[in-house]
């Protein structure tokens, strides 16, 4: 018998109600076009409008998070094999859900802690406004739960303009069926 405390159930079947709602505002050619502005796990500052001219896998992600965003990563890191054995370059982004504790330096240290050290793989920092706005953007769900950021599993696969290829939202997911609009030819 699983025993859950009111607040904890309250929190559950909000997520299973929100998860469960089809989200109606993807990421179009507009991404790519909003002002918002981060800053790379170097400190420096960027846009989205860098990513384009290649096709980006994008996530957002709690640096902090144990379960979710590593398993988003292990399957990034299995997208950018299948890219590399296709001889096909493509984007990896990283967007930090919490201001407070996905700094610069915090995904500076994610990136060596865990030998992601390909100059295609990038770690945006930025604030709460912005992150909110790619979120609703991206149709990423998240909230705090005591201090841990709570998020949907979402990984987006835009084109070289920031148009929505696919997106996919569980980890268990085919890779290749994912990336089938990456791998076409033009």
């Amino acid at each position: 018998m699983i025993i859950f405390h009111k607040k904890t159930l309250g929190i559950l079947i909000t997520s299973v109600a929100l998860a469960s709602l089809p989200i109606m505002v993807f990421a179009s050619s507009i991404l790519y076009q909003l002002p918002y502005q981060w800053q790379n796990d170097n400190g420096q500052q960027t846009q989205l409008n860098s990513f384009r001219g290649k096709p980006t896998v994008m996530v957002m992600a709690y640096g902090a998070c144990k379960k979710i965003c590593s398993t988003s990563l292990i399957r990034m890191e299995q997208m950018q094999t299948i890219l590399d054995q296709n001889k096909l370059e493509a984007n990896f982004v990283i967007v930090g859900l919490d201001p407070r504790n996905d700094k610069p330096e915090d995904w500076h240290e994610y990136r060596i802690s865990r030998k992601l050290n390909r100059n295609n793989w990038y770690f945006l920092s930025g604030d709460a406004k912005d992150i909110k706005g790619l979120a609703a953007q991206l149709g990423v769900n998240y909230w705090l739960y005591h201090d841990h950021v709570m998020h949907d599993f979402v990984i987006t696969l835009l084109d070289k303009e920031g148009n929505t290829l696919s997106r996919m939202l569980n980890g268990g997911e085919n890779l290749e069926q994912f990336l089938t609009p990456a791998l076409r030819p033009k």
